[in-house]
C-alpha cells in the first residue's frame, strides 16, 4: 500500500479532503483510474467515488472522457501544479523522516535548445553543491516558460529574456555576454584562417535555426560584413551542430564564456566576429524566498 499523509482544510466554507486530492493526483501520475487502482491496491470504483467527492466539493469538473482516454479539464489542469507541489513536498519529507542522511534539495533547471550546452555547463557550475541535486530539462522557450509559471522549473536558461506580459509574471536577468567564435575541425580552420573574417565568404557554414537570437545577429553581421557563407544546415540543437563541424561538414559559430577552453580537442577556433555579443538571461518567477540556487546564479552575472 503507497501511504500518505492527508489533512483536511476549509475551502470556500467547504472541506477539502486531501485524501481525495491525493486520489486525483494519482491518476493523473499513473493516466488512468485503473492504473491508480493497481498502484494504491484499491478498486476502480473506489477511485471514482473519491473523485466525484472531490469535483463535488470544488463545484467543479475535473476530468473528461475523450474516447477511451481520461482528459484533464482546465479546472483540473489548473489545480494539478498544486497537487504536484503538495505531495511531492509530502513524499520528500517521508523520505527525509525515513533516513539519516541529509537529503539533496532539488534545483530544477529548463535549458532553452539554442543555448550551447558548454555555455550552460558553465553557467549552472556555479550552483553545484554537495546540498544540490540539479535537475536539467531541456526544451523550447515557450514549453519551458509555461512550466516556469507553474513552478515546475525554479529558472529558465535562454537566449533572450522573457517576453513582456502580466499573465506570466516572470523576470529576467542578463547573465553573461558571449564573444562569437567560428569552430571547425582541423582541415577546415587551416583552409579559412587566411584572410579571416573575409574567408568566411562562400565558407561552408553550419548555423542556428532562424528563430533564434544568435541566428539574427549572425545575419545582420554577415550583411553588414557583405559576407555571404555557404549555408549547409541549419540546427535547432547546438550540440548536433557541433557534431556535424567535428565531421568536417562545416564551420560553426560558437559563443564562448571568455577564458574558457574549446568546448572539443577536435575543434580549432578561426577566431571570434569582432563586435558581436551572445547574451543568455534567466528567466524565473520572483518569490519572496527564491531557491538558494537561483539566488547563487543571479549573483554570478558577468555583464
Amino acid at each position: 500500500m503507497h501511504h500518505q499523509l492527508f489533512l483536511t482544510a476549509n475551502m470556500n466554507d467547504a472541506t477539502l479532503n486531501y485524501r481525495h486530492l491525493y486520489y486525483f493526483w494519482v491518476v493523473t501520475q499513473e493516466g488512468s483510474i485503473s492504473a491508480a487502482a493497481r498502484k494504491l491496491e484499491m478498486t476502480p470504483q473506489t477511485i471514482s467515488s473519491q473523485l466525484a467527492k472531490l469535483e463535488e466539493q470544488t463545484g467543479k469538473a475535473l476530468f473528461k472522457q475523450v474516447g477511451r482516454q481520461l482528459e484533464l479539464t482546465d479546472a483540473g489542469r489548473s489545480i494539478l501544479p498544486f497537487a504536484d507541489q503538495i505531495f511531492m513536498l509530502g513524499e520528500q519529507m517521508q523520505q527525509i523522516l525515513a533516513s539519516d542522511a541529509t537529503p539533496r534539495q532539488r534545483f530544477n533547471v529548463g535549458v532553452a535548445d539554442a543555448l550551447p550546452k558548454i555555455v550552460a555547463q558553465q553557467l549552472l557550475a556555479s550552483t553545484h553543491s554537495p546540498q544540490t541535486r540539479l535537475m536539467c530539462i531541456e526544451g523550447s522557450p515557450d514549453e519551458l516558460m509555461a512550466k516556469l509559471a507553474l513552478h515546475q522549473l525554479d529558472v529558465v536558461l535562454a537566449d533572450r529574456p522573457a517576453a513582456h506580459g502580466a499573465h506570466l509574471r516572470l523576470a529576467s536577468q542578463a547573465l553573461v555576454e558571449c564573444p562569437v567564435m567560428i569552430l571547425g575541425n582541423a582541415a577546415q580552420t587551416a583552409q579559412y584562417a587566411p584572410d579571416f573574417p573575409a574567408s568566411l565568404h562562400g565558407a561552408p557554414m553550419l548555423l542556428p535555426t532562424r528563430n533564434t537570437a544568435l541566428r539574427i545577429q549572425l545575419d545582420l553581421w554577415f550583411s553588414d560584413q557583405n559576407i555571404v557563407p555557404d549555408i549547409v544546415g541549419e540546427f535547432a540543437d547546438s550540440a548536433l551542430m557541433k557534431a556535424f563541424a567535428i565531421a568536417g561538414i562545416g564551420l560553426y559559430p560558437s559563443p564562448m564564456i571568455a577564458g574558457n577552453p574549446i568546448p572539443s580537442s577536435e575543434l580549432r577556433s578561426l577566431g571570434h566576429l569582432a563586435g558581436l555579443y551572445a547574451n543568455y538571461y534567466a528567466l524565473y518567477a520572483p518569490k519572496k524566498i527564491n531557491h538558494p540556487m537561483l539566488d547563487l546564479l543571479l549573483s554570478s552575472t558577468q555583464v
